[in-house]
């Protein structure tokens, strides 16, 4: 197999790192898409060890909340409920991109084989950089809670129709104020992260920076707080009616991806018609799939010559979107939030 490109392969990852300088390889990093891995192995440790195949389900279980009324008097006959678990299966998406290039293609041209393999990684590279951050940012808002605690009397309004806790312009400086204290009054404390849009990212910025040296001091609102620019919820937002500001927040640890290749690619192995490999991306620090073979070509038509010989290329990742599991209908960890002009009281 001699135009199997493992040792190209190597040279191509010590390549990435310094690749994205060019500006027409530039790529926005996958911010979203990053905070998501942070909790994987938190929330479901040895995942990767459990799927064992594509076809292989892998269940979750956790315990369920079984909310009482208190009592007020001690009986000598009395009997009470059972608490309950539940389960859910995680389910992997798969996610590809492909290229091919030819024996013959560099022996009349400027840039090596080498030189020409490197950039279609790179490309690779930015491709699942850009697509998991759009994923990332569909998933949030397609997985807003239907379910939220807070009332119109707390500066705001839950609309049930979009899903999305609405603040009114007019307060929006203490924006993040009222945020907060939705979180609370839904029970969820500690670190919490909220995923921004780019017109909610510019506004909390500015507001963040409104300290003791400025005339009106905000910022005791933000401690506690990781805020994320997740610029595909603009458009999300708008679409929803929020054109000045829409926002998503979660407790920190309650949300996650799990990633995951097949066994032969992290055992590197090499048949008489196709090689699977893999490739650390320095971007998000995954392992990528990588699976090539090769097939007799006229490469004549795509640079090459004849007697040409073209190898297929497929890079792969599988991720399963999570999220912290609740039992009452419709409730999720990601509350939405949307600045709007006035705010009509259900």
């Amino acid at each position: 197999m001699a135009n199997y490109s493992s040792s190209n392969l190597v040279a191509a990852q010590a390549k990435l790192l310094g690749a994205f300088q060019s500006g027409e390889l530039r790529f926005r990093t996958p911010a979203t898409f990053l905070e998501f891995l942070k909790s994987g192995q938190i929330m479901f440790p040895n995942f990767d060890q459990l799927r064992t195949r594509e076809d292989r389900t892998v269940n979750t279980y956790y315990n369920k909340r079984t909310s009482r009324a208190l009592g007020s008097a001690r009986s000598h006959d009395h009997t009470g409920s059972r608490g309950d678990s539940a389960g859910i299966a995680l389910s992997w998406t798969t996610y590809t991109d492909v290229f091919s290039k030819s024996l013959k293609q560099s022996d009349n041209n400027l840039y090596s084989a080498q030189e020409m393999y490197n950039n279609e990684i790179m490309n690779v590279i930015a491709n699942f950089a850009e697509s998991f951050e759009s994923a990332a940012a569909t998933y949030l808002s397609a997985n807003k809670s239907g379910v939220n605690a807070a009332t119109s009397s707390d500066e705001g309004a839950f609309d049930a129709d979009t899903d999305v806790f609405e603040i009114a312009t007019a307060n929006e400086k203490r924006g993040i104020q009222i945020l907060q204290t939705v979180m609370d009054i839904n029970k969820y404390s500690g670190m919490k992260t909220v995923f921004c849009d780019s017109i909610a990212w510019n506004k909390v910025n500015f507001y963040a920076n409104q300290g003791q040296a400025n005339s009106e001091n905000l910022q005791f609102q933000f401690a506690g707080v990781n805020f994320v620019h997740t610029p595909a919820l603009t458009a999300l937002g708008v679409a929803l009616g929020y054109s000045k500001g829409y926002m998503i927040a979660a407790q920190s640890g309650t949300f996650a991806v799990l990633p995951w290749i097949p066994k032969q690619n992290r055992d590197g192995i090499v048949t008489s018609v196709n090689m699977y490999g893999s490739l650390l991306n320095p971007v998000d620090g995954l392992t990528y799939a990588i699976h090539e073979y090769e097939t007799r070509a006229d490469g004549s038509s795509v640079n090459g010559y004849t007697q040409d010989v073209t190898t297929e290329t497929q890079v792969s990742l599988d991720l399963a979107w999570t999220k912290a599991p609740l039992s009452a209908a419709g409730e999720t960890p990601f509350l939405a939030f949307g600045f709007v002009e006035s705010i009509v009281t259900p």
